[in-house]
């Protein structure tokens, strides 16, 4: 890991322990985490949390100078600090282009008859597609229908179903839809990609239907 900061501050192991290795020469992909007040944020991901529990392992991996697990699923990787600590992160939501469509099936029977927004678990993959990680990737935050967040990592060129998939555990047997930008609105078009849906990098809601 390379830090890009002249001046350390010796009391935050992340930075202190990042000084401790070198670069490998070898390495071809180069991956940067942006440490804030109370998180951080990698590339250009959602923001991240220090005190979320999710993110612990990744926290320590970074304290022990050791590249995140998360990370090395990409093969070889360079991994540089940009050092805002004494910033608090103010979240941007990435541009979303959905119009209100379908998102999924319609739920069956009662209420929720004709609306195409709602997506039924029960006709999601028990298994979300595995993510290919030779194409290029993002990483989606997801606010969960009760109230935790996930960091879900996907291929660009995924469909909006397919991220609906990776939620099918969370949701149970719940009907649910999934909102994004803002101000939030169903998402447009369950085949899209989550590239053409501008979900690159986005924030995502989970909302019970």
């Amino acid at each position: 890991m390379e830090p890009n900061h002249d001046d350390a501050d010796p009391r935050d192991s992340v930075f202190s322990q990042a000084e401790n290795v070198g670069p490998n020469s070898g390495e071809e992909v180069r991956r940067t985490i942006t440490m804030y007040r109370n998180g951080f944020i990698v590339d250009d991901g959602p923001y991240r949390r220090l005190d979320d529990p999710a993110n612990a392992e990744f926290l320590r991996s970074l304290a022990q100078g050791v590249t995140p697990r998360e990370l090395l699923a990409e093969g070889d990787v360079t991994v540089g600090l940009i050092d805002k600590r004494s910033e608090d992160f103010v979240e941007r939501f990435q541009s979303f282009s959905g119009t209100g469509a379908s998102l999924g099936t319609k739920a069956s029977g009662g209420d929720g008859e004709g609306d195409t927004t709602t997506v039924d678990p029960a006709s999601l993959p028990e298994q979300p597609p595995a993510v290919d990680v030779s194409q290029p990737t993002t990483s989606i935050q997801v606010r969960l229908a009760n109230g935790k967040r996930k960091v879900l990592k996907i291929n660009l060129t995924a469909t909006v179903m397919d991220l609906a998939a990776h939620l099918r555990a969370d949701a149970g047997t719940t009907p649910f839809r999934l909102l994004a930008g803002f101000p939030p609105q169903p998402i447009s078009d369950l085949q899209q990609s989550v590239e053409a849906a501008g979900l690159k990098g986005a924030s995502v809601s989970m909302q019970s239907a």
